[in-house]
């Protein structure tokens, strides 16, 4: 079968992998669509040690189960499925608590030496797999993973309904987290990015307002669109300092900024002003099991839409040349989708 290969820092070849089989609770899965992550693109220019080589990436994925291992029941060929890209052991103290995500022996497809979807097909636990509507598109599917990403920030911002909310960072993880919040009824939300286009989008996503701190005054914007309060809550999706910057001083007294960008393992803040506002800090990394199968259930009862931040699909020997786009000059593109 074909696969993309991660060979080291800034080299991805199309070439022929070894096929697979599904041991033991495994299903084989012929991958329709796979996602291209902000974290495989740094994966790939080899700046975060998460990738080792030679490796398969990908993990946000959806396809079509080809062959069940032994033992493996209520699962059939044909049907489809959306993955959730974590093995976990299910005996270790962090899943017996259920965080499941941060099992001390769990596999990551994608990431270290798992190879992950950018190929044909792939084997996963037959327990990591969630149902995809036949009205949900395969790429739509594959948006499972970064919209739990999304949804598990936005649970941490707590009770949202009719309040004010800020999100910074309009990528694929800002505009998930803007279709979360509006589903948790919050008052007005307001978006904040240096792309025109990423701004657009994020109206056409039902943001009330829009920020471009490149052009304006953005302190000045946020007094105004919330009467000089200041924003409730403010969603950090960048992981840069300007960015955490941004969230922070839009909070109002006592307001709950959640951080998920993950860019920069150190920033600068500032401590007085959280200290002499009372603000809280909360952080949020990836998700749980019972997080994905929440939002796949969203998505496929139709109340939340991502379709619209999906920039371009592409094939399988067309992934290493964007892959190179997105390091160098991603342009307007948001989130691009290898289809199979």
């Amino acid at each position: 079968m074909k696969g993309i290969v991660y060979e080291g820092p800034g080299t991805l070849i199309y070439r022929e992998v070894p096929d697979v089989r599904p041991q033991r609770g495994e299903v084989k899965i012929r991958v329709r669509a796979c996602g291209i992550c902000g974290s495989d693109v740094h994966g790939y220019l080899g700046i975060t040690g998460r990738r080792t080589a030679p490796m398969v990436m990908g993990h946000e994925f959806a396809g079509e189960i080809a062959e069940l291992g032994e033992d493996v029941e209520g699962w059939k060929p044909g049907d489809r499925v959306s993955v959730y890209p974590v093995d976990f052991c299910g005996d270790c103290e962090m899943c017996k608590k259920g965080q499941v995500h941060l099992c001390l022996n769990k596999r990551a497809f994608g990431v270290l030496d798992v190879d992950g979807a950018f190929a044909e097909y792939i084997c996963v636990p037959a327990k990591c797999c969630f149902s995809i509507s036949d009205t949900v598109s395969f790429s739509v599917g594959s948006l499972f993973e970064p919209l739990a990403v999304a949804y598990r920030s936005v649970q941490h911002a707590g009770e949202l309904e009719g309040k004010t909310v800020l999100i910074v960072g309009a990528g694929t993880i800002g505009l998930l987290a803007l279709a979360c919040v509006k589903r948790k009824k919050a008052g007005r939300i307001i978006l904040s990015d240096l792309s025109s286009h990423r701004l657009t989008v994020a109206g056409e996503m039902g943001a009330d307002a829009v920020i471009n701190p490149g052009c304006e005054d953005f302190k000045a914007r946020i007094l105004e669109e919330t009467g000089g309060k200041g924003v409730d809550a403010a969603i950090e999706a960048v992981g840069a300092g300007p960015t955490v910057q941004q969230a922070m001083t839009a909070l109002r007294f006592g307001g709950r900024a959640v951080w998920i960008g993950n860019n920069r393992p150190t920033i600068e803040v500032n401590m007085q002003e959280i200290v002499t506002r009372e603000l809280s800090v909360q952080g949020s990394f990836l998700y749980g099991y019972d997080e994905f199968k929440v939002v796949s259930g969203m998505v496929n009862r139709g109340e939340i839409h991502p379709e619209p931040l999906i920039s371009k699909t592409i094939s399988l020997k067309e992934a290493p040349a964007y892959f190179e786009k997105l390091a160098k000059a991603p342009g307007d593109m948001i989130k691009v989708v290898v289809v199979n």
